[in-house]
């Protein structure tokens, strides 16, 4: 009986040391997701009739980013040509002026006239990330036409250039 109850103790002993002896095991996995830089453009006009007159045409646009640092750039065709203006096909042009607003939360952040030295604007860290930018764009002739301005359609191409 005594071999018994050694025999039993020592089960018992060795059972619970096993018992005893399994310790926790742990891993870890890494989570994440990476967001790409971007930029979008939205509310862009589908296109801009300048007045005969003289008066103003309204265009606009909004840009998003999600970066602190951007720039955009602004230009037409007949700048980038060398002088901004509407052209007709048979060649004509006529003088057009481009004044720029940029706006967060109805407060200006600028107000440009387009030329061929003012057409980029920069936004490095003067709003919040993901702030809307409204573009205003008010859009005339120099010069009103006359009875003597060929008639036609006259036409160019606004563009908006995002570096981010």
């Amino acid at each position: 009986m005594k071999i018994l109850i050694k025999t039993a103790i020592v089960s018992a002993v060795l059972l619970g040391s096993s018992l005893i002896q399994a310790a926790n095991t742990t891993s870890s996995i890494p989570i994440g997701v990476e967001v790409p830089r971007s930029c979008t453009l939205s509310n862009v006009s589908s296109s801009v009739v300048v007045p005969e007159d003289g008066s103003e045409a309204i265009g606009r646009f909004t840009m998003i980013c999600n970066v602190d640092a951007y720039n955009f750039y602004v230009t037409t065709d007949s700048l980038e040509a060398g002088n901004l203006s509407l052209k007709s096909e048979n060649g004509v042009k006529l003088p057009v002026q481009i004044n720029q607003t940029y706006m967060y939360n109805s407060i200006p952040y600028g107000n440009f006239l387009l030329t061929a030295s003012v057409r980029q604007w920069n936004a490095n860290n003067i709003l919040p990330i993901g702030a809307p930018i409204d573009a205003i764009l008010k859009f005339k002739l120099t010069n009103p036409t006359t009875a003597t301005t060929p008639a036609g359609i006259y036409t160019d191409t606004f563009r908006v250039n995002v570096n981010y």
